[in-house]
């Protein structure tokens, strides 16, 4: 049998066999030089052997020997190849000094490639034989986007304004297509996201056309000026600005690139002072550097050098029994003889309900290391609200030496809670019962809808993001969540993310239904979600595949609480569809027999009820009461999303006494009804 022959029959059983490997070389992995490329654009590997000299591994695992190196690229969830045995190096013989291929072209991705994660499979041959030395399932992996028209440059004439200056600008724009475009629209505004306020009255800009019909040739350049795209707004005091341009199509429906200016500052004529800080600084204005507030952040009834409290536990369920930990000590100079340790729980109203003497007839020295103890408190089967445990140090004579109150936030809990929210940032509105499932030992998932590509992507960068900038973003602010919810003390392998666009749910619910004909980002031009670590991989931007994702989830779970937004919230149009993706799913969920018709669903609350479309569902009332020790955490939480201004709210440092105590629900008693109200509505696109 020719040797060719044998070398292709032992790496179809190589891809065949993927989690097989006959020899382990977990040192191997591949890099892609680009991590997202543009359909049309040639995917480059490098393959990195760890060195012998640089590693304690046995001396197996390294090839020492010229072998061969082939790749199969995968489209992620799929297990069929979309190319297989591409000749990564034939042969190649690592050495001393280099232990990489160098970058190989492996494949040019066609113009119509499907946009989204594509994985690399790794195999090593003998060069002889053909026989499979190792195989390396997922070595590597990148990302295809579709991106027709790109805005290369905005520049302006300045960067400072006064009000009712004109704005000159010059715009340049790229066809990335081997295809003329024709019959561009291109629009000068206030920063602004077109597709989370469909329309400028929304959104409460005045676009400038500068070009209606603009022709792109296919991979050139053109240029676009305009000697009065805007006229500064009037301000009250100096304040930092942006401008965003906005390339559509013909009929204004679909949006080809979006970008934004420059920061500019715009002034009253002859104001100069104060001078605003942009978004990066902690601080909007000198004037409100706090140099106070963490000084205060307890009030001095609760700050107590003698006792000490465990903090971590302070949310109970109603009927439960309460363990509280504290901690005694003699912070003054004198002996403290015959001491007494009492610990008192008062009721919501003050009342006192258990006093509970935990020590007496104790001699508390100075220098003695602190005394620990732990009192136990019991809550009726109806109790709701905020509760205090008391603890005192008092005398032979009764004198109280030290006291200090601990506050516990006491509810009905839920068994189980799934928590689905719109973007990360927005789980913070639920950071009580978060923290009481927490605390509770209860199940608790939060799952995000989209990846919040586009909320400050370019102040991260400093430019305007293309598809790789908004991937790369959006995976940071998904690692920002879970440090926020591991804070919060919720599990790495809880929290969960479906990878939609930012901004596009809209688009999703009302334009595309069919999962055959998904809706296309304009920052990640992307089809399909091409995020890592999604609970389904290369999920489509179709109503139909979100809402069969969001089943599987809710059936996996089986959760006693659903947490989501409320119908329809405030502003965003991914709060809104957030609760039409969980009660569709719910509703097909209840018809298939898969979930109960008593599953609670609870709603955020409205932030203004006039301002709101009326929904048909019944409502009560839900109050959630959290302890001022997990509002300081969730307070601490929000300081992780540094990519949303996290240093500026840890700028404004809320002490204990100014942080809410409470968090208001709506429970939708009748969420089983009302099939296809929020289907009817308007296309956004029209």
């Amino acid at each position: 049998m020719p040797n060719a022959v044998v070398r292709a029959l032992a790496l179809t059983a190589a891809l065949l066999l993927a989690c097989v490997s006959v020899w382990p070389q977990p040192g191997i992995q591949g890099v892609t030089d680009k991590i997202s490329y543009n359909a049309g654009e040639q995917v480059r590997l490098n393959v990195l052997y760890p060195s012998p000299a640089l590693s304690d591994r046995p001396p197996l695992i390294y090839v020492e020997s010229p072998v061969d190196l082939a790749a199969t690229i995968r489209y992620a969830g799929e297990s069929e190849a979309v190319v297989s045995g591409v000749t990564v190096a034939s042969p190649f013989l690592p050495s001393e000094v280099d232990y990489t291929t160098g970058y190989r072209e492996i494949w040019k991705t066609p113009a119509d490639a499907r946009p989204g994660r594509y994985e690399i499979d790794l195999v090593t041959l003998d060069p002889k034989t053909g026989q499979v030395i190792s195989n390396r399932p997922r070595a590597a992996t990148f990302v295809v986007h579709k991106k027709l028209v790109r805005i290369e440059r905005i520049e302006l004439d300045k960067t400072f304004y006064s009000s009712g200056d004109p704005v000159v600008c010059r715009v340049v724009l790229k066809n990335l297509t081997d295809c003329p475009l024709t019959e561009l629209r291109v629009e000068f505004s206030d920063r602004y996201w077109p597709w989370i306020a469909p329309s400028s009255d929304r959104a409460r800009v005045n676009p400038n056309t500068l070009a209606e019909a603009l022709s792109l040739p296919a991979g050139e350049e053109r240029e676009v000026q305009s000697a009065s795209a805007a006229i500064a707004k009037v301000v009250k005091e100096p304040t930092v600005h942006q401008y965003a341009v906005v390339v559509w199509d013909r009929e204004h429906k679909d949006i080809y690139d979006i970008a934004f200016s420059p920061l500019v500052f715009i002034r009253p004529p002859g104001v100069d002072a104060p001078k605003p800080y942009p978004l990066q600084y902690i601080y909007p204005q000198l004037r409100d550097v706090d140099t106070s507030s963490h000084r205060q952040f307890y009030p001095p009834e609760l700050s107590s050098a003698a006792i000490q409290f465990d903090r971590n536990s302070t949310m109970f369920a109603s009927g439960s029994t309460a363990v509280v930990r504290f901690s005694v000590l003699n912070p003054s100079l004198a002996l403290w003889r015959q001491v007494t340790i009492c610990a008192r729980l008062l009721e919501p109203d003050g009342k006192e309900r258990a006093n509970n003497l935990v020590a007496e007839k104790v001699d508390l020295a100075p220098d003695n290391p602190a005394l620990r103890k732990e009192a136990k408190f019991s809550f009726p089967a109806d109790a709701s609200g905020l509760y205090r445990a008391q603890v005192e140090v008092s005398d032979a004579q009764g004198q109280v030496l030290a006291t200090n109150t601990l506050e516990l936030g006491v509810n009905p809990l839920p068994k189980s809670v799934l928590v689905f929210c719109a973007h990360e940032d927005d789980e913070m509105v639920h950071a009580g019962i978060i923290r009481a499932a927490v605390e509770n030992q209860s199940p608790i998932h939060v799952v995000y809808f989209t990846s919040g590509d586009a909320g400050s992507c370019d102040r991260y960068y400093q430019h305007s993001c293309g598809p790789a900038e908004a991937l790369n973003f959006g995976a940071l602010r998904m690692e920002e969540a879970r440090a926020a919810l591991g804070y919060l003390g919720v599990r790495r392998e809880n929290v969960h993310f479906f990878g939609l666009p930012d901004g596009g749910s809209g688009q999703i619910w009302y334009d595309h239904i069919k999962s055959s004909d998904p809706y296309l980002s304009v920052l990640l031009a992307s089809d399909h979600a091409p995020y890592d670590g999604l609970l389904r991989p290369n999920l489509s931007y179709a109503r139909e595949a979100v809402i069969e994702a969001v089943k599987d989830l809710i059936s996996r779970l089986q959760p006693a609480v659903i947490y989501t937004a409320h119908p329809p919230s405030q502003g965003h149009i991914d709060h809104i569809v957030n609760n039409y993706f969980v009660v569709k799913a719910l509703q097909e969920l209840l018809r298939e027999r898969a979930i109960s018709p008593q599953l609670e669903l609870r709603v955020d609350r409205v932030y203004d009820p006039q301002a709101q479309p009326p929904t048909p569902y019944r409502y009560a009332e839900k109050v959630l009461h959290v302890s001022g020790e997990v509002m300081a955490r969730a307070q601490e939480a929000g300081w992780f999303y540094q990519s949303q201004g996290g240093n500026r709210a840890e700028g404004n440092l809320r002490t204990y006494g100014q942080l809410p105590r409470t968090h208001t629900y709506r429970q939708v008693l009748d969420w089983q009804e009302h099939e296809g109200w929020n289907e009817k509505t308007e296309s956004l696109s029209q």
